[in-house]
């Protein structure tokens, strides 16, 4: 049975230990000292939140915070179970990602993501980090970034879009709502991880992260069968 996922990521803490560039100029009519002074404050905000935002996209200079799953079923494509493995501390990433291998190993590889390829490639690269071992082999998880595929990664943006999953105002909300499923938590996206991990509200990621997977689970369930389920269509070769 198919295995839909979903991560939340966090920058790592030597990702927020990078200086401030001071070479980073005020508008060239800004000439009190006051004003560039002002001026300065405002950047270094900015140029912190730019920083979470980029660190916490890449493999290298972020985490693994957060990981939602469910099963769906091949035949109408029906959770079955669900859960989250959470690694509030840095040193717990590694567990979360042999949690992660083991269940993929159970379900075959086959996953469904909703443009999932970064997803994807984030746990394979911090895996190979931390030398955890994959439970499928290096061409699976090649195929798991190949366009024009269901098998073994259907992404569900991707099929929908055609694989030009850059649209803008094309999201999860959107197409939830379009086939009257159950869509994302209201008045959250993944910028708001870093705030509310940095004010504790650990159940509360928890919770965003599953409900994302339950929404691609629902607008999966929608598609699969006319676009091919993972479980019926993969082939090694």
């Amino acid at each position: 049975m198919p295995l839909v996922l979903d991560i939340e990521t966090l920058p790592t803490e030597a990702a927020l230990t990078a200086p401030y560039p001071e070479d980073r100029q005020p508008p060239a009519n800004y000439k009190s000292p006051e004003t560039i002074a002002k001026w300065r404050e405002t950047d270094r905000e900015k140029w912190a939140e730019e920083r979470v935002k980029k660190a916490s996209l890449n493999p290298r200079l972020c985490r693994v915070l957060c990981l939602g799953w469910a099963v769906v079923t091949e035949d109408e494509g029906v959770v079955t179970d669900r859960g989250v493995f959470y690694a509030e501390h840095p040193e717990q990433e590694a567990d979360l990602l042999r949690a992660f291998w083991r269940l993929v190993g159970t379900h075959d590889g086959n996953v469904v993501t909703w443009n999932g390829g970064w997803d994807l490639r984030v746990l394979t690269l911090r895996s190979a980090l931390h030398d955890v071992v994959p439970s499928v082999g290096a061409h699976h998880i090649s195929l798991w970034q190949k366009k024009y595929r269901t098998a073994p990664h259907f992404d569900v943006k991707a099929v929908l879009l055609n694989w030009d999953v850059m649209q803008s105002g094309e999201g999860l909300s959107e197409w939830a709502a379009f086939f009257g499923v159950p869509g994302k938590t209201d008045g959250l996206s993944g910028k708001d991880v870093y705030p509310l991990f940095q004010g504790g509200m650990h159940d509360e990621i928890a919770e965003y992260c599953l409900a994302d997977v339950l929404a691609t689970a629902a607008v999966y369930g929608k598609v699969r069968e006319y676009f091919g389920a993972p479980a019926a269509t993969y082939e090694e070769g």
